[in-house]
Formats: structure tokens, C-alpha cells, sequence
């Protein structure tokens, strides 16, 4: 299983997700209340992106897909230093886009350049090492941000896009004869069977997201060693990426590995955005430590009653 192409692509994954959530994490602090925008343009932009990612890879090669979206990942973050706020919000929406394509792409040609008896144990590497790279971003982010200047911050994480992308040119990828895939379709992108799972994956990265913020303002005063407990994210991934590959079907393992991904990213990001929202506001009904105390509660609960009683009943691997 780790041969040097499946290397290549865990570390091109490693350094897309730290690329990513680099200055995603700071936002706040670096911009207050002006980022709200930002977030939800992200995430509409991988909303938007998603339907379409396998008709690119069934149409295209796939590495090229992956290949332009890194690149395109990389001019946002430059172009991030020299725009307005407004404008920001329409290269977060192409940013996101790029996201979903190269996470989609990278996905895929993980699992068919991996032997088919070991593509379970290499989902659940190839998703650990992209979440190791957030996490790593998120670090990274701080130190960076608590000593230079935010356009720095940024400059770094094109690098690291830059990086990913020579590292993604050396894999070879067996040639595969088109399909014919419709336009809009959510193949490898919305497994339906996983509903639950992914739901509760979306609220316990929700509360998640919300501590990232909390974290990162502690950081502030204290140094970067409070982003460490963010860490504990990755101990779920291994688990989490193994139900959702188990409740998939034949050739359905990119759609499964797809849909975590987009929920753990959307839940993120949507913890964040509501520290940001509720920031500022002058009154909100609930303070963000309660609210993502209370996601916590109900996103263990509901794996208890709820997700792992319908896991059992469906999974087909």
C-alpha cells in the first residue's frame, strides 16, 4: 500500500488541507466581524463545485483536475492579499470550488492507484493525513499571524499549494477509459445511505470548529500551544472514514470518502463562521462556549442512540 505514489498523494494531501485552514483559522482575529462573508462563500463555493466533480474526472484526467485545482487554490491565496473585502468573498467562493475538485480528484486517484485488498486501510491514511494538514495549518496559522503580517501568512500557504501540486505531477495514474458520466450528478459526492453518519459528523465538527476559534484567541496571549487539543480531531477520522466506506456500495468508496470529508469541512467552517456571526452581535440568545458545549453533548448522544444503531443495520462491506 505505501508505495511512492500513494506517498506523494498523502503528502499532496497533507499540504493541501494545511494550505487551506492556514488562514481560515486567523480570519477572525485578523479581520473581526468583516469575515463573515467569507465563510459561507466557501462553503457555497464547495456546494456549487461538488455535483460536477465526476463528470471533470470521468471526462478529464484526473490528475489534471487535481493538478488546476491546487493551482487554482494557490492564486486565491495570493490574490487574497490585494482585494477588498467584497471581492474576497467571490475568491473564497472559487477557493472552495478549487477545494471540493482537488479533494474529490485526490481522493479518487488514492484509491485507484491503491491494491484493492488495502484501499480501506488506505482511505483511512490518505483522509489522516489531510486532517493532520489541518491541524498543521491551524498551528501554523498562529505562529505565522502572531509574527508577521497576515499577506505572509498567505504567501506561505500558496507555497505549500505549490508544493502539493509538483508533488501530485510525479503520480502515476493508470489511464481509464471514459464512462460517460452525466454534467450534474452527486456521484462522489453525496453518499445518500451515510445521511446519519454524516450528519453527526457535521455537528461534531461544528462544536469543533467553534473551540479552533476559542483556541486560537487563547493563543493569542498564550502562545500556540493551546491548538494543540485540535489534535484530538484526528482520532476520529480513522473510524469515521471506515463507517463511511463500509456503508458504500461497489464503486461507490470515492462517493463515501467524498461525503465525510464535505460534512467534517462544512461543520468546521460553520463553527467557525458562527463565532464570527455571533461576535458581532450586540445580544445573542446563547454565548459560543455554551452552543459548542451543547454540539458536543448532542453529537456524542446522537452516535450512541442514533448513528451507530443505523451503521450496524446498514453497512454492506
Amino acid at each position: 500500500m505505501l508505495t511512492p505514489d500513494f506517498g506523494r498523494m498523502c503528502a499532496t494531501n497533507f499540504l493541501m488541507f494545511a494550505s487551506v485552514y492556514m488562514p481560515l483559522t486567523v480570519l477572525p482575529m485578523a479581520m473581526g466581524g468583516e469575515v463573515t462573508v467569507i465563510y459561507p462563500a466557501f462553503l457555497a463555493g464547495m456546494l456549487l463545485a461538488g455535483p460536477f466533480q465526476a463528470y471533470l474526472a470521468d471526462a478529464f484526467r484526473r490528475k489534471h483536475v487535481l493538478m488546476l485545482a491546487l493551482a487554482g487554490i494557490a492564486l486565491t491565496m495570493l490574490g487574497a492579499s490585494y482585494v477588498n473585502t467584497a471581492h474576497a468573498m467571490w475568491l473564497a467562493l472559487v477557493q472552495g470550488a478549487c477545494f471540493t475538485l482537488a479533494a474529490g480528484a485526490g481522493n479518487t486517484i488514492s484509491i485507484d492507484i491503491t491494491p484493492s485488498g488495502h484501499r480501506t486501510s488506505g482511505n483511512m491514511l490518505f483522509a489522516l493525513c489531510g486532517r493532520m494538514g489541518m491541524v498543521v495549518g491551524m498551528l501554523l496559522g498562529m505562529w505565522t499571524f502572531l509574527r508577521y503580517p497576515l499577506a505572509h501568512l498567505t504567501y506561505i500557504a500558496a507555497a505549500f499549494d505549490g508544493v502539493a501540486l509538483l508533488l501530485s505531477a510525479g503520480v502515476y495514474v493508470p489511464f481509464r477509459a471514459p464512462i460517460g458520466v452525466r454534467l450534474c450528478s452527486l456521484d462522489r459526492f453525496w453518499l445518500g445511505r451515510a445521511w446519519l453518519p454524516a450528519l453527526n459528523v457535521g455537528i461534531l465538527t461544528f462544536a469543533f470548529g467553534m473551540l479552533a476559534v476559542f483556541l486560537a484567541a487563547l493563543s493569542m496571549e498564550w502562545g500556540c500551544v493551546w491548538m494543540f487539543p485540535m489534535l484530538l480531531t484526528v482520532l476520529v477520522v480513522p473510524p469515521l472514514v471506515k463507517m463511511f466506506v463500509k456503508l458504500s456500495h461497489h464503486c461507490q468508496r470515492a462517493t463515501g470518502n467524498m461525503t465525510f470529508n464535505l460534512l467534517m469541512d462544512a461543520g468546521l467552517l460553520a463553527g467557525i463562521w458562527a463565532v464570527c456571526y455571533m461576535g458581532s452581535k450586540d445580544e445573542v440568545l446563547i454565548d459560543e462556549d455554551s452552543l459548542a458545549i451543547a454540539g458536543l453533548v448532542v453529537a456524542i448522544l446522537l452516535f450512541v442512540i442514533a448513528t451507530y444503531p443505523y451503521y450496524k443495520k446498514k453497512r454492506v462491506r
